[in-house]
């Protein structure tokens, strides 16, 4: 339900933005790397299974923050719209240590790879939609490293600052695949994770990247 409202409210303001003046010309092609920062929820349901069925189950959560670099290329689609590809890598403090779940745990680090179609409401902001697959590394108490797979939806916005820089803000839905965990040779952990995200990142573009003022 989450992933849906995100998705609707990113396309309302899209929408929304479609009386705005047509954008002068502007220099959104090309390749460009950035930082930031984010903080995120991530949501466990874990079920605990033996040869007969379900034992126990329970949902929990866990909250923190990570720290990110991207790179990726834009390019023009008709006066309006932009189309990009990217690369992002994430280094996580996300962290659930409490004794009340069945394998506590800690999200360290994940990598992504996905596209973006954004809108020009003015020559110097874009709005964007965004989504594509990711994998991440979690570590279990008394398991180890497991690396999650799954895919991301969500949307943003990006704001030319002045010359090649630009400040990107966006929200992120990551829905894992469930993941099945040995624990003893009879029993299994089924791990089903979900994550949301907010990011903040500092960017820059290679080549001609002087805003045009509207």
């Amino acid at each position: 339900m989450k992933r849906v409202s995100a998705s609707v409210a990113v396309w309302m303001l899209l929408a929304g933005s479609a009386g705005a003046e047509v954008p002068a010309s502007h220099p959104w092609t090309g390749f460009y790397i950035g930082a930031g920062i984010g903080a995120g929820t991530v949501i466990q349901a874990q079920t605990l299974v033996d040869s007969l069925g379900p034992l126990f189950s329970d949902t929990y959560g866990a909250t923190g923050h990570f720290a990110m670099v991207t790179a990726g290329y834009d390019f023009p689609l008709m006066q309006r719209y932009v189309a990009g590809v990217f690369f992002d890598f994430d280094l996580s403090r996300i962290s659930n240590d409490s004794w009340s779940t069945l394998q506590p745990f800690d999200q360290k680090h994940a990598w992504s790879i996905g596209g973006r179609l954004g809108y020009l409401a003015t020559p110097t902001t874009l709005w964007y939609g965004l989504g594509g697959y990711t994998q991440s590394s979690f570590d279990f108490f008394m398991v180890g490293s497991r690396d999650l797979r799954g895919f991301f939806v969500g949307g943003g916005v990006e704001s030319r600052l002045v010359g090649n820089w630009s400040l990107r803000g966006e929200y992120r839905y990551t829905q894992f695949l469930t993941d099945t965990i040995d624990l003893c040779g009879c029993v299994w952990l089924d791990a089903e994770t979900s994550a949301h995200a907010g990011r903040l990142l500092l960017i820059y573009r290679f080549g001609s990247g002087a805003a045009t003022q509207p």
